[in-house]
């Protein structure tokens, strides 16, 4: 077998491998997001990089990113719970943009269903108004817009750039909500209430940026 053909083979064994890891985290955690908190507390000093680890395979498959942010809040307060789940997230984000890639649009579509032609459908310009407009809209999962952009013609630099400034605006409403728990009841309202602000603010952003 020639290198170039072993390494097109490489490929599909290394997209499922990441997908399997992503579901076997799932169904090992028992697709309980507390049991991905009860871990990540119970490593310790190695906490932070067990959480990035468990956030990236988790988001391989359809498991909401917000949530785990809320978790990265609850554990690690709010400064470092921030940078830690937006780190986390692009890192995802870049992992599962070239998994789709390599995956194929039939493939995306099959696993993502039919919010990938949402997707493809904003990011028919390729820039990276079009990406943050893709993640700023509430109702287009994570996972789902990191698979379509793999499968559509935008560049790499614009997707990061989109990515990087598109995910900060939910990374910090709901690690809000996490590292409000434990407090008192006018402190939980306001992050909530801040929370839920800066959500409503993204999607009105999100849909005037659409407007041609």
């Amino acid at each position: 077998m020639s290198p170039s053909r072993a390494g097109l083979l490489r490929l599909p064994a290394l997209a499922l491998a990441l997908l399997l890891g992503g579901g076997l985290a799932l169904v090992v955690l028992g697709g309980d997001l507390d049991a991905v908190r009860r871990a990540v507390a119970a490593s310790g000093p190695w906490g932070p990089l067990v959480y990035v680890a468990l956030h990236v395979a988790l988001t391989l498959v359809p498991v909401p990113k917000n949530l785990l942010a809320v978790i990265a809040g609850a554990l690690f307060g709010l400064s470092t719970g921030i940078a830690l789940s937006w780190g986390a997230s692009v890192l995802s984000a870049i992992v599962t943009f070239y998994l789709g890639r390599r995956l194929g649009g039939d493939t995306v579509e099959e696993l993502s269903g039919r919010r990938v032609e949402v997707v493809r459908g904003i990011l028919r310009e390729q820039g990276t108004l079009s990406v943050l407009v893709a993640r700023l809209t509430p109702l287009l999962p994570f996972t789902v817009v990191n698979y379509a952009a793999g499968v559509s013609p935008v560049r790499p630099g614009a997707y990061l750039l989109g990515t990087v400034v598109g995910v900060v605006p939910g990374t910090v409403a709901y690690v809000a909500v996490g590292a409000s728990a434990g407090a008192d009841t006018t402190t939980i309202a306001l992050a909530v209430g801040a929370g839920a602000l800066l959500l409503v603010a993204t999607a009105l952003l999100a849909a005037r940026l659409r407007r041609p």
